[in-house]
């Protein structure tokens, strides 16, 4: 019998790892009352209601619902990697050619402080065909609450894997991991399990700044795309510069607005043991710091090698 003990011994242990190595992946961020999560390549917003989960019910309730947001998917569905009690609704958009949008409504069955609860969980991701996975790990992790306490943003100041980071006073959370300063430059990042899914998350992303809607009057075309070599996080990392020129049409706006250009950096690397997908941008009208060469904020974890 010891040799089995042994190997459930090495197996509790595997899974503690896997678990904690989740958990340094996973943000919250109250988002002013829509509470947000993020992991990976996944973002997930849950809502609680005082209503216990009844099998015929919730079914029901979920064909309404995806009658009355458009869902082709009408079906209620269980995933065999929860052990909760549950049902799933799916919802697919293209953007373009391999390169999808995918959104997850989960209808999850709960006991709160002994009363019972419905929650829905909408999990989103994109992909490069359309897909229903889920990370079963991160909704178990946020129903029970252990998202470690360094990995709560939304405050004037927030832990980036080790190191706290100040907010300027323009500066603002516009997703769970999104920072936008409208002068000092903007960021998001994202941590995955591979540096080979970070890369797949950025490419993805890449090509969704392609597609980015803009408002009337605009124009908004790639002018270049180029390999550098800039620090990041004190190291020396390959990057992905592309600049994007941004015009007005309006003829009045035109004659009084020149064009400008946004420059976005794709970084996907290793940081203190950590595979980050990462993208920084500015405008090139943005006032620069001559020791970094860049905008307020984004200095903070960037800067142009001397010399460039």
């Amino acid at each position: 019998m010891k040799p089995y003990f042994y190997l459930l011994f090495l197996l509790s242990l595997s899974l503690a790892a896997q678990t904690k190595d989740a958990q340094k992946r996973l943000y919250y961020n109250p988002m002013e009352g829509d509470p947000a999560y993020a992991m990976g390549k996944y973002k997930l917003k849950l809502q609680g209601f005082e209503e216990s989960f009844d099998t015929l019910v919730t079914k029901q309730n979920m064909v309404d619902f995806a009658k009355k947001n458009h869902f082709l998917d009408t079906i209620p569905k269980q995933n065999p990697k929860l052990a909760m009690p549950h049902y799933y609704l799916t919802y697919y958009k293209k953007n373009r050619e391999n390169h999808w949008q995918n959104t997850m409504v989960y209808f999850i069955g709960k006991k709160i402080e002994g009363k019972d609860v419905l929650l829905i969980a909408t999990i989103s991701s994109v992909s490069e065909a359309p897909s229903e996975e889920i990370d079963a790990e991160m909704i178990q992790l946020v129903l029970d609450k252990k998202v470690p306490k360094e990995n709560h943003l939304g405050g004037r100041s927030f832990d980036f894997l080790g190191r706290k980071v100040p907010l300027m006073d323009e500066c603002y959370w516009q997703g769970v991991n999104i920072v936008r300063c409208p002068t000092k430059g903007e960021m998001n990042w994202s941590l995955h399990p591979s540096l080979a899914e970070a890369q797949l998350s950025l490419r993805l992303q890449k090509e969704w700044g392609d597609m980015i809607p803009l408002e009337p009057n605009y124009t908004y075309n790639r002018t270049s795309e180029q390999q550098k070599t800039l620090i990041f996080e004190g190291k020396p990392s390959q990057v992905t510069e592309v600049i994007y020129n941004v015009r007005y049409q309006d003829p009045v706006l035109k004659s009084y607005h020149k064009d400008t250009k946004l420059i976005v950096y794709y970084i996907a690397t290793i940081v203190r043991g950590q595979a980050i997908a990462c993208v920084i941008s500015y405008w090139d009208s943005n006032e620069r710091l001559p020791e970094t060469g860049l905008p307020e904020f984004v200095s903070q974890f960037v800067r142009l090698p001397k010399g460039a």
